[in-house]
């Protein structure tokens, strides 16, 4: 696509992305959006990476507001209201040429609601799982989103029967997984022995995620070493925690030896794993792609999950076993999250060659599905498309000048 007419204003845009996960894709989006249109001018609220390609943040929402469950959303709402009132009152003063959304449907689903009545288009990248949670979602979402772009095949239908415009662009993990060494290489760099096991321990990106399931990990290290003291183990950190997270709960673990904690080279550190323990969300399909077995683990607190437990409709809450349809990973959920499964089902993967290799095959038949490179170049023409199509059929105003009063937002408050 062309960028736009010197005779033109620039293209307005307003992205918002409240996870790691969204940070990330969002981040990829924007950056193919300014590659095809180099005049777009784009605001939000989002995280380190956006911030990073060019869209000017106010609020850092990922770092600052990471929300977990029921009892996340009670502890963070007054900030979670200003925050609200403060956005839907940059909308209506500024009016961007389209919202866009990037999953966290909690917060961005209202947001989308006053959008709508606003007259501002909205386009939602990387669908809500409402095929999992909140399927009565999907009704509500049909009647305020101008374009959906799902990540899934199957998802495509889902929006169809309701009429919603919606774009498959295939996922966009494909252009963030590269693996640039090879196992000898990572051992070579990192000082581990390419002939024993290596496991890798994904807790996750938010601190509280961290602070919890690092712990029970840790205890696991501590009962697999037991069983295989040739085992070498190495704890991926993410780009949002911080080193005294990791290096306090390796303290408290007291443990014989320290495991190796890698902040650099992640995914050729993960891809050189024969095995992990990935905290439940986006890092499982990237374990997925990567090929990696594993075990899918996760804990709430009992009010959130008694709550989840209402609304989650199918059977599975690993997204590899979503996409396959079948409980292809053991997933460790609540009081089945323990140091001792944790081992035990290590052991027997990698004791049990046929198993392994299955959980192998399984895992390469989800990489498949998910499609291939290319999905953020997708997503921003589809973007594109959606815009100059609204703005076409509409009178153009310069209205304010968002350089000038961007950072009024965040002072004004109803």
């Amino acid at each position: 696509m062309t960028p736009t007419p010197e005779n033109e204003r620039p293209i307005k845009l307003f992205v918002i992305a409240g996870e790691n996960s969204g940070d990330v894709h969002g981040s990829n989006l924007f950056k193919a959006l300014f590659r095809k249109d180099p005049t777009i001018r784009a605001y939000g609220l989002g995280g380190p990476l956006l911030d990073e390609v060019g869209v000017k943040l106010k609020a850092n929402i990922v770092e600052d507001l990471a929300i977990i469950g029921f009892v996340g959303v009670v502890t963070n709402f007054p900030e979670i209201r200003r925050l609200f009132y403060n956005t839907v009152h940059f909308l209506d003063k500024f009016r961007p040429d389209a919202l866009v959304l990037v999953d966290y449907p909690g917060f961005n689903i209202r947001i989308a609601e006053k959008a709508k009545n606003l007259g501002i288009p909205v386009i939602w990248y990387i669908s809500p799982q409402i095929w999992a949670w909140h399927r009565s979602r999907l009704y509500k979402l049909a009647r305020i989103v101008d374009r959906m772009i799902v990540i899934f095949p199957f998802e495509v239908g889902l929006y169809r029967e309701e009429g919603v415009d919606v774009v498959h662009v295939g996922h966009p993990l494909f252009d963030v997984i590269k693996v640039d060494l090879t196992r000898e290489q990572v051992c070579a760099e990192f000082g581990l022995d390419a002939s024993r096991p290596l496991i890798g321990l994904i807790p996750g990106s938010r601190r509280k995620e961290v602070r919890q399931f690092l712990p029970i990990m840790l205890e696991g290290v501590k009962r697999y070493h037991e069983i295989d003291p040739q085992a070498q183990f190495v704890i991926v950190q993410a780009t949002t925690i911080s080193d005294d997270t990791i290096e306090s709960a390796i303290a408290r673990a007291e443990l014989d030896f320290k495991p190796l904690v890698v902040n650099r080279l992640r995914y050729s550190v993960r891809n050189s794993c024969d095995f992990s323990w990935v905290k439940s969300g986006t890092s499982t399909l990237e374990a997925a792609i990567l090929g990696t077995p594993m075990l899918i683990v996760y804990r709430v607190n009992s009010l959130t999950w008694l709550i989840g437990k209402q609304v989650f409709t199918i059977g599975h809450i690993g997204l590899p076993n979503i996409v396959a349809g079948d409980r292809i990973v053991p997933e460790l959920l609540q009081d089945e999250f323990t140091p001792r499964n944790l081992a035990e089902k290590t052991h027997h993967y990698l004791s049990n060659p046929d198993e392994y290799a299955r959980m192998v095959s399984d895992l390469q038949d989800v990489k498949e599905k998910l499609g291939g490179d290319g999905a953020s170049d997708r997503a921003a023409d589809a973007v594109l498309e959606l815009v100059r199509e609204r703005r076409g059929n509409e009178v153009q105003e310069t209205g304010s000048d968002w350089e000038e009063d961007f950072d009024k937002l965040g002072r004004t408050e109803k």
